[in-house]
């Protein structure tokens, strides 16, 4: 029987995710509250980032909204109806992935930030930065997790054995 009710565990993740979406369309729309002064495109670029990203850098895409976008897609694949068509392993594994990566990231920048410690390689980013960050990711993380116990048991098949 597939509920048609989106768990409330969805929308904490979405919640815990609407600052850090605020903060980074206020940064493509030219905001720099919070960020290092300078090129980061260069920074990247410095660093030996692949190409692509200091593209997307130079043109106001921030990778890590991308990857915040796909964790919200695999979230409501875990949770709504329409996800149940997808393969029930593959959403398993990419959730249990993000629940164990991103959790622990997200509390490790929390705390790194509280200490004092850079969000990246940059001199000059703001520790709300890394909270807000932090909050997301962790938020997400602990989303996904939840989001993959939901689909688990809403997509277990019935026992062969419990009908004999």
């Amino acid at each position: 029987m597939t509920s048609t009710t989106t768990p409330k565990i969805v929308w904490l993740g979405i919640a815990a995710l609407a600052p850090y979406v605020l903060m980074k369309t206020y940064w493509a729309f030219g905001g720099n509250a919070g960020r290092p002064p300078g090129d980061l495109a260069a920074a990247l670029r410095a660093d030996g980032a692949p190409e692509v990203l200091v593209w997307m850098e130079r043109h106001g895409i921030d990778f890590t909204v991308l990857g915040a976008l796909a964790g919200v897609l695999l979230l409501a694949a875990l949770t709504r109806p329409w996800g149940e068509r997808l393969p029930r392993r593959a959403l398993l594994v990419l959730g249990g992935a993000g629940a164990v990566t991103l959790t622990p990231y997200g509390f490790a920048t929390i705390v790194a930030t509280a200490a004092g410690f850079t969000v990246g390689d940059v001199e000059g980013w703001s520790p709300w930065v890394g909270h807000v960050g932090g909050l997301a990711f962790a938020g997400l993380g602990l989303s996904l997790a939840h989001g993959a116990r939901f689909h688990v048991r809403r997509t277990r098949r019935p026992s062969v054995l419990a009908h004999t």
